[in-house]
């Protein structure tokens, strides 16, 4: 599962869709006749498309009637090493700003899409239903269908997309029905439709403001946050201006939210979330907070869910920083905080949480005396810490810790209320001087099968590869089974066993109430955070199941389990 996930198309694939709406959306604005960046697509021109009237000497299709006389549009065609055209796209060009009779003209098709019902519906008819005819007959003749056509566009562009897939049906032959439909920053949905994959940013104003039947009013003033059944509808651009004092004026004053509208901001911010390590774990309504700050506001400002213009965010936030120097923060929920390169500082204020710093030298600042926090290292390069709220964060590739120690030296008879310590994460424990404060005791298996045993209170086991058999000892232990198929012995206490992603198939023996069992990062989750969502009975035991990985509670009958030992994020 992910964000981007469109009919069939998951993963890789739904990837590679964006990227060639990303691409042909950026053509669309910029059609000098310069080559396409990638993907093989090179514009189809007038000629062999049949069409002898407006288009122009670039080879850009423009609007056929007085009702779109300004509107653009590129067809292009996706060609394979041997040169044979195996997709087709359909780009349609977003507003043109400046004082110029294309300019006026776009603009004059915005207010007319919100204040003429049906207008925005009926764009792409008004604008090109005889060029539209032209590609479907062009492209039956080269043996597509119209699975194989992209149509795609940016903000007017995208309405005009929208407005193909409203008349797909009845016009043209159907021949645009299959097609695929990936947008950015469209002004206009319909509620109920999967047939076009919508993405907008929460604080974009002109992403859902209006619905073909008139203006979304609260897109004027102080929030534009409406739900869609086609959209992504919970991405945030962290620009200098959301995470400002401006960002509290209404739209209508306050300019700065422009930057959030921009192509540019859509292509660099979406091709981060595609490339993220978290993006399998990232559905349609996820929270997603990417970085847009500029360098000089990334060192003093923190990237955080500010949940602006928008209504309640709920489950996992996703934070994505940028390949400079970025400052991320959790919440008190269920973070995922990404650095990328650079030498990045993390916060969080509690939950279930993975930190990955990427590159660079990377410091997470606990905000707490270190003995607040307990500490843990697998031995494979991650460190788990036991927070001060109660929740685990596992981190990769931080290189320091920074607590926040309370001081009692006087000085002019002031107390200073704290001081910060950093200490380097080694692999015996953090270091901070010559002072080594060691991590908590562990056994620590390897990629083969392991038996490890807890000899003591407090002990955590990690099995790593394998299919292991973790055995706990006086109670109060930690299981880490990692990957592979294993078993886990509880020896009394309360214990806590941690699944993160592709986990395998495991038994727990020995499970009791006042155990604690937190998954992770599991890919597939969407929404379904609660745990009945996954609980059923298997002969006498019960079996929480995650798609292809499963825990099951050996002897355990599942009205034993209420849910408040079990942590889904």
């Amino acid at each position: 599962m992910g964000v981007f996930d469109y009919k069939s198309m998951k993963g890789e694939h739904a990837k590679a869709l964006l990227n060639n709406a990303l691409v042909l959306s950026e053509y669309a604005y910029d059609s000098t006749g310069k080559p396409l960046a990638t993907g093989g697509w090179a514009p189809i021109g007038a000629q062999a498309l049949g069409v002898t009237q407006k288009v122009d000497t670039q080879g850009t299709f423009w609007g056929e009637t007085a009702l779109a006389p300004s509107a653009n549009v590129e067809i292009l065609g996706q060609y394979d090493g041997g040169g044979r055209l195996i997709a087709m796209g359909i780009a349609f060009r977003g507003t043109s700003f400046g004082l110029t009779w294309d300019g006026a003209g776009d603009v004059a098709s915005d207010l007319a899409a919100a204040a003429l019902p049906g207008y925005a519906a009926n764009y792409a008819k008004f604008a090109f239903s005889a060029l539209l005819e032209n590609v479907a007959r062009y492209a039956a003749s080269q043996g597509l269908s119209g699975k194989d056509i992209l149509v795609t566009g940016h903000s007017l562009g995208a309405l005009g997309a929208n407005s193909v897939a409203t008349l797909s049906h009845d016009h043209w032959g159907g021949f645009y029905q299959d097609a695929n439909y990936v947008t950015f920053a469209s002004p206009t949905q319909r509620s109920g439709d999967t047939q076009v994959l919508n993405i907008g940013y929460e604080n974009d104003p002109v992403f859902k403001a209006i619905d073909g039947k008139g203006i979304n009013t609260s897109a004027l003033f102080w929030g534009n946050d409406r739900g869609w059944d086609s959209a992504a509808n919970n991405l945030v651009s962290f620009t200098d201006n959301y995470a400002s004092f401006s960002a509290h004026l209404p739209n209508t004053l306050n300019w700065g939210v422009a930057k959030a509208h921009s192509l540019s901001g859509y292509i660099e911010g979406l091709e981060r979330i595609a490339s993220s390590e978290f993006y399998d774990l990232t559905s349609k309504d996820s929270t997603i907070v990417v970085s847009s700050l500029t360098e000089a506001a990334r060192e003093t400002t923190w990237v955080e869910d500010l949940n602006r213009y928008a209504e309640k965010h709920t489950g996992n936030t996703f934070i994505l920083g940028t390949e400079g120097n970025d400052l991320l923060k959790g919440g008190a929920g269920n973070d995922f905080l990404e650095g990328g390169a650079g030498n990045d500082r993390f916060r969080d204020d509690g939950g279930y949480n993975i930190l990955l710093g990427g590159q660079g030298d990377n410091v997470f600042e606990l905000h707490k005396p270190l003995a607040s926090f307990g500490f843990a290292n697998d031995g494979d390069g991650t460190l788990y810490i036991n927070d001060a709220y109660g929740g685990i964060s596992m981190t990769r590739d931080i290189g320091a810790l920074v607590s926040q120690e309370k001081s009692y030296i006087l000085w002019n008879s002031v107390p200073w209320s704290t001081y910060d310590v950093t200490y380097n994460v080694t692999g015996q424990g953090l270091l901070a001087g010559t002072a080594l404060t060691p991590y908590t005791a562990s056994a620590n298996g390897d990629a083969q099968d392991n038996i490890l045993t807890a000899h003591a209170a407090g002990e955590w086991l990690f099995g790593l590869g394998g299919d292991d058999h973790l055995i706990g000892g006086q109670g109060n232990n930690v299981f880490v089974g990692g990957e592979g198929n294993d078993l886990m012995v509880s020896g009394g206490g309360s214990n806590t066993f941690l699944f993160n992603g592709l986990f395998g198939n495991d038994r727990i023996e020995g499970y009791q109430g006042s155990d604690k069992l937190v998954f992770m990062g599991i890919p597939d989750l969407g929404q379904q955070y609660d745990y009945r969502s996954h609980v059923s009975m298997f002969e006498d035991n019960a079996l929480l199941s995650f798609g292809d990985n499963s825990v099951t509670l050996v002897g355990v009958n599942m009205t034993e389990l209420n849910g408040t030992g079990i942590y889904i994020s």
